[in-house]
């Protein structure tokens, strides 16, 4: 573990057991809770190295209970991570939500407890109105992130909110360079009185839990909707060069690819002289 990592595995931990305590002076009968993060990405991602086993250790390993597997525009990556858990028989301890960061034709779109991969290239409102057809929520990941391109257009942003399709928006996103961006979504959500969360937006070990949200534990979408009204998020931004370690699996998945093909082209009788 890199000493950020050790810096993060530290914080979460801390805060979780402060939260555990303040749970069980209440009551554990009353207030049993979730440490989740709902914006995580794995190797079905274009832009991630990171393997369901180590996402799952160093869940576990910093504590966190409910995690959102959200890779770029399919679902089949986190349930990858829903069957190795069920495999390791964590289940009871890492309860994992089927998601996907979807590519509307407006920008990013998360969708949370879904069954099947949304496609990409909908407009924003068809693309929350499928989720929600699955049963799913709506979160807006990093709305107003300057240095994300793939961010919502801030006219598609509220349309959703001044239409109530909108289930959480990320105040705080790990990736987030600059202060002033995640306030401008935690105002937003406040204006519109829409739920916020924290999520590391982790590609990589290093940001596993950086962000999480502490709140009454959930097994559903409906339960998870009525829970984020109490939500407590803790946020710790990633350092500014995270972003190069997404350009890494990039560039390193193209170089595997191209690899791949001279092999195969090599190797393959009808392509002699």
């Amino acid at each position: 573990m890199t000493s950020g990592a050790a810096v993060a595995g530290a914080a979460a931990a801390d805060a979780h057991a402060e939260l555990r305590e303040e749970g069980a002076a209440e009551g554990v009968g009353r207030r049993t809770l979730a440490f989740a993060d709902f914006h995580v990405h794995t190797r079905a991602s274009r832009d991630s190295l990171m393997t369901e086993d180590r996402f799952i250790r160093l869940a576990l390993e910093r504590g966190l209970t409910h995690v959102a597997i959200t890779n770029h525009d399919n679902v089949e990556g986190a349930i990858a991570v829903r069957d190795r858990v069920a495999a390791l028989g964590a289940e009871e301890r890492l309860h994992v939500i089927l998601g996907e960061e979807v590519s509307s034709a407006e920008g990013e779109v998360i969708g949370l407890f879904l069954s099947r991969t949304i496609a990409p290239g909908l407009s924003a409102d068809e693309t929350a109105d499928q989720i929600h057809a699955q049963g799913g929520l709506v979160s807006i990941p990093h709305p107003y992130d300057p240095f994300r391109r793939s961010h919502i257009t801030e006219p598609a942003l509220l349309r959703l909110a001044e239409a109530g399709k909108i289930d959480a928006i990320e105040v705080f996103n790990s990736r987030v360079t600059l202060t002033r961006h995640n306030q401008q979504a935690a105002d937003l959500a406040a204006r519109y009185a829409i739920p916020g969360i924290a999520c590391s937006d982790a590609h990589s070990g290093i940001e596993v839990a950086m962000s999480f949200n502490a709140l009454p534990t959930f097994s559903t979408a409906d339960q998870l909707r009525v829970a984020l009204r109490e939500n407590e998020w803790h946020g710790s931004r990633s350092t500014k060069l995270i972003h190069l370690t997404t350009r890494w699996a990039i560039w390193s998945k193209a170089a595997r690819r191209r690899i791949g093909r001279i092999g195969r082209s090599q190797t393959d009788p009808g392509s002699g002289s």
